[in-house]
């Protein structure tokens, strides 16, 4: 029997319960002797170490007295948290478990805020500027698993250029439009898709100067993904070589809000921002 995984969706529905249980001030114990649930069972849902049926989101919600429309909300929640995503389709070689929870959550954020000291961010990349990326990773992918990774990308790209697109407020430090990727053709080629890419109305790129000097968010990159309904936090996302980590307690959360606030105080505006991407594009011409 294959094990269960849960998806980022489950883990909210399971959060969103620990949640509603803390609001009245129930023990989990207490909590399952009122469902008339094992213990194993209510540590199975609020963990999300099973899949959560809407009926057991129904019933904690009578139990804890949760009003009908909140309850009615998680429970429409719980009835679609399974579903399959288009991500489903590709194995992890193309996208790693930690990478297809993030694209999870992108596919139903309203904004995603991003700060990148080395590389232009993912959503803004261009299929040249990706393949080289790609191909420099140790140990090197094969061509297929290039062709896939390429794929995936062009897929969740595709949702910034819809009439319902998400919102995008990009920050990069100046380095990473310097660094040669891919040759001067592919940078240059990277810069210019910036330009064209500012012109939307949903996206903001801000260029952090090599003269800024010490900011608070130095030596790390992170991604922070909002949400419209009022009762979905924010989720800061962080990754490595291999892993991605998750921070979704409130607290965490507003450290880097305030951090991406400075971030964006502090690089130069859309428009300053603008002319040094294009001046750094014709220099690559010369």
């Amino acid at each position: 029997m294959t094990e269960f995984r849960p998806g980022v969706r489950t883990r909210r529905v399971a959060r969103e319960l620990r949640k509603w249980r803390e609001r009245i001030g129930l023990q989990s114990k207490e909590a399952a002797d009122r469902a008339r649930w094992s213990a194993a069972k209510m540590s199975k849902v609020e963990h999300a170490s099973q899949p959560i049926a809407g009926t057991d989101v129904l019933a904690l919600g009578i139990v804890y007295d949760i009003p009908e429309k909140e309850r009615d909300r998680l429970y429409r929640a719980a009835l679609t948290a399974g579903d399959r995503g288009w991500w489903h389709d590709y194995d992890t070689d193309a996208l790693v478990p930690a990478v297809q929870d993030f694209v999870e959550l992108e596919s139903e954020a309203s904004m995603l805020r991003t700060f990148k000291p080395d590389l232009v961010p993912g959503l803004l990349q261009t299929e040249a500027y990706l393949t080289a990326l790609v191909r420099a990773m140790v140990p090197k992918p094969s061509e297929d698993v290039i062709r896939r990774r390429i794929e995936t990308r062009n897929v969740r790209q595709e949702r910034v250029l819809t009439e319902r697109a998400m919102r995008i407020h990009a920050v990069i430090w100046e380095a990473a439009l310097r660094q040669n990727v891919g040759g001067e053709t592919v940078m240059e080629g990277q810069l210019r898709r910036l330009l064209d890419l500012r012109e939307r109305s949903n996206i903001t790129i801000q260029v952090l100067p090599l003269g800024s000097g010490a900011h608070p968010a130095a030596g790390s990159s992170f991604q922070m993904l909002s949400f419209v309904e009022e009762h979905l936090d924010d989720v800061v996302y962080i990754e490595d070589f291999t892993q991605g980590f998750y921070l979704e307690e409130p607290e965490q959360v507003r450290g880097y809000r305030l951090n991406f606030d400075r971030l964006r105080k502090t690089a130069l505006d859309p428009a300053e921002s603008a002319e040094l991407v294009a001046q750094l594009a014709r220099d690559l011409r010369r």
